[in-house]
């Protein structure tokens, strides 16, 4: 089935309708932009959401050597995408569902882009739009299902290596209790608070890596989890140990300041490793290139045959 095109006449009206685009969607969206901002600004577990749209742009001219512009061609399968999208993005706006009415600017985007550049176009730029998926906020009913259970498997696996170590520590609910205090892994230390951002920087890397092996960039993508949890069990054990060994209120303070900090550059160095790691075991061995097709293969010369001797050559004892 062939897909039905619009053919650009000039640059101009190129730029016309990317200018009307762009004004169209920021009309639509204003609120939702205010709202995002304002949530960034007030909840600090969503302040990487400012630098979300510059990486995607990123993404786009890293993968500018995949756009030609002599292939755009607009395709009508997006005005259906942008019609729904916009009816659906005005009936939450007038439910006051910002949340919703935000993720709707991912599918508006993509209609435009397949509207006004075709699916040479979509495939150009189809990580960067996707990636936009993390600035929007986790809606707060599953964050805090998530929350709890990041909290019993954090206290949980804490508890086994703070045991390994010779640290006596039994869980009671959330909550490690030692010989000499009690350390309560609240919600608020749970590891949500940067299991969205380990879940940005994993995708980021998994696309950013579009020439490694395929199996490589899933597991990059998939391993914001065990990291999120890897780090915030070190971070619990690390306190924990300082309240048995130094003092409680030492580690009240690394607990919630310094230790919150370390998080992100642990998991960046996981990351990093995890990557190296991978990089050793999946080696993608180089091929020669192939012969042409007809292209003779040269053949050994048989024991005793005789050599051509070149003009005014010897022969070769």
């Amino acid at each position: 089935m062939t897909t039905p095109a619009i053919d650009s006449k000039s640059k101009q009206l190129w730029a016309i309708t990317g200018g009307a685009m762009l004004l169209f969607v920021v009309v639509l969206y204003y609120q939702s932009f205010c709202w995002l901002l304002d949530y960034y600004w007030n909840y600090r577990d969503y302040v990487h959401g400012y630098i979300i749209p510059f990486f995607s742009a990123w993404l786009l001219w890293d993968r500018r050597d995949m756009l030609k512009l002599d292939q755009l061609k607009g395709s009508y399968w997006g005005v259906p995408i942008v019609v729904a999208t916009v009816i659906w993005a005005i009936y939450v706006d007038y439910e006051f569902r910002h949340v919703i009415k935000a993720f709707t600017l991912i599918p508006l985007i993509g209609g435009l882009v397949l509207l006004v550049g075709g699916w040479h176009a979509i495939r150009w730029a189809w990580p960067g739009i996707a990636f936009l998926v993390f600035m929007i906020p986790v809606p707060g009913r599953y964050a805090s299902l998530l929350s709890q259970e990041l909290q019993a498997i954090g206290t949980r696996i804490s508890v086994f290596v703070l045991q390994t170590l010779g640290v006596p520590a039994v869980a009671d609910g959330n909550i490690i209790q030692l010989t000499k205090s009690r350390l309560g892994v609240v919600e608020a230390c749970s590891g949500i608070k940067m299991l969205v951002l380990f879940f940005a920087a994993s995708v980021g890397t998994a696309l950013y890596l579009r020439h490694r092996d395929p199996i490589i960039r899933i597991v990059i993508g998939l391993s914001a989890p065990p990291i999120a949890i890897i780090a915030n069990v070190a971070r619990i054990v690390i306190t924990a140990m300082i309240y048995e060994n130094v003092s409680e209120e030492l580690g009240e303070k690394i607990f919630h300041d310094l230790a919150g900090w370390l998080m992100m550059p642990i998991a960046i160095a996981l990351l990093w490793l995890e990557t190296a790691l991978l990089d050793r075991l999946f080696v993608v061995p180089e091929q020669e290139a192939p012969l042409a097709f007809g292209a003779a293969v040269p053949r050994a010369p048989e024991p005793g045959a005789e050599r051509t001797i070149p003009p005014g050559g010897t022969r070769a004892p």
